[in-house]
C-alpha cells in the first residue's frame, strides 16, 4: 500500500511541472513499465485530482490548474481528537515512517495536525522511533514492492524465506558469490528479511560458519526449506543491526572522530542521529563528530562524498586506509591512459 502511495506521490509532482510528463517519463522516474505508469495515473485521477492531455502535444499529460484548490467551496469541518484517534493516527504515522520516502512528508503531516491534536488534549508530536525518526532500511513480514526487479523464482524464494523466518525453519541454499561467480551450496537459518535501498536482503545464520551473514536474494540460486527446526540466536537484534546510519554491512564497533569544515558544520549537524552520536566544536568553528560504527564500508563513502569539508581523525589506521585510497584515486586521474585520442594527444 505504501509504495502504491510513494508512486503516486511522485507522479503528482511529475505531472504538476508547468511541461507535465509523459507515461514514458513516468516509467523511467519510477521505475516501472508503461502500464504501470498509466494505472498510476489513473489512480490519481481516482483520488480526484483530474489529469488532462495536453492538446498541442499528444500523450503528454499535466495536473489541471487550480488542483489544490478546486474544492475550495467545500467548509472545513470542525476537528476534534479523541484518545482512540490519537492512538490511530500514532499507528499509522509510525508505520508509514518506515517507508524511507514518506517518512519525511508524515513528519511535515504530522507536525501540521500538531496544533489541532493540543487543542484536544491530544499529543501527536514527533516520538523516537517514529515518523521524526527517518530509516533507510525495514525488517519485512510480507512480501514488497522494491527497486530492483526480481526474477519470478526470487519472488517465490521471498514467499519461501518469510515463511521460514516465521516457522524457524532450518533452508538449504545454493548462493552464488559476488566476486567470483561460484555458486556455492550450504545450510541456513533464516532470521530476518529486511529491504534496503531498493533491495532485498536476509540475515542468516550459516552453522558450517558459525557466523551470522547477509545474502541478497537476487543471488539465491535455489533455496529448499526443511521441517527441521532452529533456534535464534539470543543476541541477534535485527532492527539494532539495521540502525547504524552507515549500513547494515557491519564490522565490530569502533570509536570514530570525523571533522568537518566550519561551512558544512550546520549541515552535518542539522541530520537525524542516533542519540550516541556527540557533537562539539573546536577552536576554529570545525564539527567534531564522535561515535562508535561497525559500518566501515559505508563511513568510507560518506566521508569521501563530503570532500575536502571532512576529515577522519581516529583511528589512525582507518585515516591511514582513506589516505591511501585518496593517494590511488590521484593516480588514477594523473594517469593519461584514459582519453587516447582526445585533445592532449
Amino acid at each position: 500500500m505504501y509504495h502504491s502511495l510513494v508512486k503516486i506521490l511522485a507522479a503528482a509532482k511529475l505531472l504538476a511541472r508547468s511541461q507535465g510528463a509523459t507515461a514514458v517519463e513516468i516509467a523511467e522516474n519510477l521505475g516501472i513499465d508503461r502500464r504501470s505508469a498509466y494505472r498510476t495515473i489513473e489512480a490519481l485521477e481516482e483520488l480526484g485530482y483530474p489529469v488532462a492531455e495536453d492538446e498541442r502535444q499528444p500523450h503528454r499529460y499535466r495536473l489541471m490548474e487550480g488542483y489544490g484548490s478546486w474544492k475550495w467551496w467545500v467548509p472545513v469541518p470542525s476537528l476534534s481528537f479523541d484518545v482512540e484517534d490519537a492512538i490511530i493516527l500514532d499507528w499509522l504515522f509510525d508505520s508509514v515512517s518506515h517507508v524511507s520516502p514518506l517518512a519525511d512528508k508524515a513528519l511535515s503531516l504530522r507536525k501540521k495536525l500538531t496544533l489541532i491534536g493540543a487543542a484536544t488534549g491530544a499529543a501527536l508530536e514527533p516520538k523516537e522511533g517514529g515518523a521524526g525518526k527517518s530509516k533507510h532500511s525495514r525488517i519485512l513480514i510480507e512480501a514488497p514492492l522494491v527497486a530492483k526487479r526480481l526474477s519470478p523464482d526470487s519472488k517465490v524464494t521471498v514467499d519461501s524465506l518469510l515463511a521460514a523466518i516465521s516457522k524457524k525453519k532450518i533452508c538449504e541454499v545454493s548462493y552464488e558469490a559476488r566476486e567470483s561467480g561460484e555458486i556455492k551450496t550450504y545450510e541456513i537459518h533464516p532470521l530476518a528479511l529486511f529491504e534496503s535501498e531498493g533491495g532485498l536482503y536476509c540475515f542468516v545464520l550459516v552453522p558450517r560458519y558459525e557466523s551470522i551473514r547477509i545474502l541478497a536474494i537476487e543471488r539465491i540460486r535455489e533455496l529448499v526449506p526443511s521441517d527441521i527446526p532452529f533456534t535464534t540466536p539470543k543476541d541477534f537484534d535485527a532492527e539494532k543491526r539495521l540502525s547504524d546510519p552507515f549500513g547494515f554491512i557491519q564490522d565490530d564497533p569502533i570509536p570514530i572522530i570525523v571533522r568537518f569544515s566550519e561551512d558544512q558544520a550546520p549541515y552535518v549537524k542539522d541530520r537525524d542521529w542516533p542519540e550516541s552520536y556527540h557533537f562539539e566544536e573546536d577552536a576554529d568553528g570545525r564539527l567534531l563528530m564522535s561515535f562508535e560504527s561497525g559500518g566501515i564500508f559505508g563511513l568510507k563513502r560518506w566521508v569521501l562524498s563530503w570532500g575536502n569539508d571532512a576529515e577522519i581523525l581516529e583511528p589512525a589506521w582507518l585515516r591511514e586506509e582513506l589516505r591511501s585510497e585518496l593517494a590511488t584515486m590521484v593516480g588514477k586521474y594523473e594517469s593519461h591512459e584514459y582519453g587516447k585520442g582526445g585533445k592532449d594527444d
